[in-house]
């Protein structure tokens, strides 16, 4: 007699965090609505189930954090962990920093930073593209954007890293993360107090000077969404090339489609975007009663809406398992949806697109060592951390 296993879906798994996509199809198929026992979360995996939550911040609320086991100190003072009319108000200071800061008029300095960094992999031969590139490109763009040094990058990716862990056990942010928290609020503060003394013409000082209908930024409020930009650019970017690079490479036709090709680039990195996104579920608490699917999530209950299940789901995706660079991909859920659609969803994709100019510029051939390459465990966020690469010039 053959016995089957109940399905379990469970956020902190390795087997998620290693390929969620198997589990996705099980929970849009026969669980739309699904209660993980092991995360105490509901989980939403079905597109519109996922838009219709991300529009709706009255009964999905994300002022008790955006991801699983939130910081208490965020909730309620980043863009990501508050609800309108907090979320406007912000949002509407952010956006004024980013245009006083002229940071969507960057490209010129994104290109030399990125020209940087590929020539020496390029000279090398390859080595870990997580790490010896993508890593550094993305944490010296975001540090460069926002005015923090470059000798301090390498620990400030570091503190991020810490960040982004869960230990798969306890389910928690472990000592070493909690750590790196602090270090990297206390490294926010003390470069925010410098530039109230000494402005310069970087991100911080323009999020000092924004003012809207005679609001500014408070104290706590910069110094969260400093800390935010930091993290979650670095990783969000970081990982999203990953993600792309590995697609391309289990895809060679693509790859070569690519580069014969550049312009394809910016719709490129929209199916990137859709295939494999790396902010794969945010939490989101109800707010009220809800019912949905003949259940109802109570008030109070956590939620996770899982982009990355969304962006494959065949009703609102044609043949969704394939990665196609000339697909349109209408409204995927990449970036996000709704008023937490990503403030720097422009820059992220001014960003990849131009690494992946200039890697097809360079590159004749490349191989991923897959046998090597290594996932990042987190709830949250699809990445790697460690992906040897050997390349060859035209």
């Amino acid at each position: 007699m053959t016995v089957t296993q109940p399905f379990v879906f469970d956020p902190y798994s390795i087997d998620v965090q290693e390929n969620p996509y198997p589990y996705y199809a099980v929970l849009r198929r026969d669980f739309p609505l699904y209660w993980c026992e092991e995360a105490s979360c509901w989980a939403l995996s079905r597109y519109d189930d996922v838009a219709s939550a991300c529009n709706d911040p009255a009964r999905f609320s994300s002022a008790r954090g955006n991801v699983l086991d939130d910081d208490p100190a965020r909730m309620g003072n980043t863009l990501g962990t508050s609800d309108p009319p907090k979320h406007d108000r912000l949002r509407g200071l952010v956006n004024a920093a980013f245009m006083r800061g002229r940071v969507l008029e960057r490209e010129a300095q994104m290109r030399s930073i990125t020209r940087e960094y590929m020539n020496e992999f390029f000279a090398a031969g390859g080595g870990d593209l997580v790490q010896q590139l993508t890593a550094r490109v993305s944490t010296s763009t975001i540090c460069d954007i926002l005015g923090f040094e470059r000798a301090d990058h390498v620990q400030l990716k570091k503190w991020v890293d810490g960040l982004v862990y869960r230990d798969p056990a306890t389910r928690q942010l472990p000592p070493s993360g909690q750590e790196a928290r602090k270090a990297m609020v206390d490294y926010a503060l003390t470069t925010i107090e410098a530039r109230r003394r000494q402005p310069q013409d970087d991100l911080i000082s323009a999020l000092i000077a924004a003012e809207v209908e005679g609001h500014t930024l408070s104290a706590t409020d910069l110094m969260h969404t400093v800390a935010t930009l930091l993290g979650a650019g670095i990783e969000s970017a970081s990982s999203f090339i990953c993600n792309a690079m590995l697609a391309l490479a289990e895809h060679p036709e693509q790859a070569k489609l690519l580069s014969s090709n550049l312009s394809l680039a910016p719709q490129a990195i929209e199916e990137m975007l859709r295939y494999d996104t790396p902010t794969q579920r945010f939490h989101r608490c109800a707010a009220q009663d809800v019912e949905l699917h003949g259940q109802t999530i109570r008030a109070g209950q956590s939620v996770l809406v899982m982009y990355g299940s969304a962006n494959r789901d065949e009703r609102k995706f044609q043949d969704p398992e394939r990665f196609d660079i000339t697909r349109t991909p209408g409204r995927h859920l990449g970036m996000g949806h709704g008023v937490h659609f990503c403030l720097g969803a422009q820059l992220a994709k001014a960003m990849s697109r131009i690494f992946l100019e200039e890697w097809f510029q360079r590159a004749g051939s490349f191989t991923i060592l897959r046998d090597r390459v290594v996932r990042m465990h987190s709830p949250v966020f699809r990445g790697l951390s460690s992906m040897p690469v050997a390349v060859t010039r035209h």
